[in-house]
């Protein structure tokens, strides 16, 4: 496609105006619709309406805010094949042709509570009524006894160029396989997230949950003495920075009671659209040592914004975000740059945190590179050419170094 093409290409009634100078980048400038599109969509629906009154086809429709806290990972099924389901615009919609969806209450013991067993599957009955196993059950009682929190699979496939192994993040459906929501590539000698990957929903992600709280867990990776439960601690934190640095008043320069290192999510919590999605990013196999201010300043940001693109966009993005180098901080001496570690073992505080955004439909993306050192104040390098200006990226917060210095680059650079 040439770049004129690009740039007249239209999605969904919005133009979208595609800024890259290569083959990526993309941002929206949105066309309002007119009158007359929208009296054409009312008699659509009107239209849509009359055929499945007419027909009595079942249709069932669940608003996403009416699920339960408690509600079971939503499966497609295709055959003996179980696969996460996800949705379009604000409901849960089924009609005749949707055929079986299967509800999955995973974690020992957990049921789901009409069936009692942790695997049922469900067809539309009308409205928000459902069979399950042969009696009508309304949507809002179809929940799981627990909580589902998500569960870990460690694998011994090699990633990261052979520095890591595969974990997957997700859901396991005993004798119909783990079901991955998250792959995260873990260098198992270091304890440290080389990156994750997921796919973000656009057509569903202004949708999704927000109300989702969670607590980290960890696999059986982490050992009695890599434990991050209490590594995140600040008084561990600043015990291990004056260890690193030197002294407690040179350690104090960087652990104060605003300023510390937190959990940061990799795969970011609200790009899933469940409750389940959301809570199977509580693995200690997603998180990464970041700065306070950089995590609530520039890399939030940059996860909204992957947001906003898909769901301009409308379209399933494949997100892959991680890391690159260890950040280095003066020993009290003056003399040495000291690796920071959240212990001896590992847990490598990252220099910098990378996400990567792909559209398979349009072949394209771009990279957001974050510095994650807000002590930071002038770059000699960067890790790929800043092309933030010529793609129509540039924030005027992603040069403050406080919130930690975010730029652009050609995915295709960032190696």
């Amino acid at each position: 496609m040439t770049m004129q093409g690009i740039k007249d290409f239209i999605l969904n009634n919005k133009l979208v105006l595609f800024l890259s100078v290569a083959l990526f980048a993309f941002v929206i400038s949105t066309i309002s619709l007119a009158s007359s599109n929208s009296s054409k969509k009312t008699a659509i629906e009107q239209c849509e309406a009359s055929i499945w009154e007419a027909t009595e086809l079942p249709r069932c429709s669940v608003a996403v805010s009416a699920l339960p806290t408690n509600d079971p990972v939503y499966l497609k099924v295709n055959g003996t094949a179980l696969s996460l389901w996800n949705f379009d615009g604000p409901a849960l919609e089924w009609d005749k042709d949707a055929g079986e969806t299967a509800l999955l209450c995973s974690g020992t013991g957990n049921v789901l509570e009409k069936s009692t067993k942790q695997l049922t599957k469900k067809t539309c009955s009308k409205g928000t009524v459902f069979m399950v196993e042969g009696a009508e059950a309304e949507a809002k009682d179809l929940k799981c006894k627990e909580a589902v929190v998500g569960d870990i699979l460690a694998t011994t496939e090699l990633c990261g160029n052979q520095r890591g192994y595969l974990y997957r993040l997700g859901f396991n459906a005993d004798t119909n396989g783990f079901i991955t929501y998250i792959e995260s590539c873990m260098n198992s000698l270091t304890f440290s997230v080389l990156y994750t990957k997921h796919v973000l929903p656009g057509t569903a992600i202004k949708s999704a949950v927000t109300d989702t709280t969670g607590t980290w867990r960890k696999s059986t990776l982490f050992t009695e003495t890599v434990n991050p439960d209490t590594l995140y601690g600040q008084a561990q934190q600043l015990a291990r920075m004056t260890e690193l640095l030197g002294t407690a008043d040179h350690a104090k320069k960087y652990i104060t009671d605003t300023q510390y290192l937190v959990k940061g999510h990799v795969t970011p919590i609200r790009d899933g659209i469940f409750h389940t999605w959301q809570h199977a990013g509580f693995y200690y196999e997603n998180a990464v040592p970041q700065w306070k201010d950089v995590n609530e300043g520039n890399w939030k940001r940059v996860e909204e914004l992957t947001r906003d693109i898909a769901a301009h966009l409308n379209e399933d993005l494949i997100v892959l975000q991680g890391t690159r180098g260890v950040l280095e901080l003066p020993h009290a001496t003056g003399s040495v740059m000291t690796p920071v570690t959240l212990v001896t073992a590992g847990i490598e505080v990252p220099l910098w945190s990378w996400k990567v955004l792909k559209s398979e439909k349009l072949n394209a993306g771009i990279a957001f590179v974050t510095l994650n050192n807000p002590y930071e104040t002038k770059l000699e390098q960067l890790l790929c050419e800043n092309i933030c200006q010529q793609t129509g990226w540039s924030d005027s917060q992603f040069t403050e170094y406080k919130k930690g210095f975010t730029y652009c680059c050609d995915p295709n650079m960032l190696c």
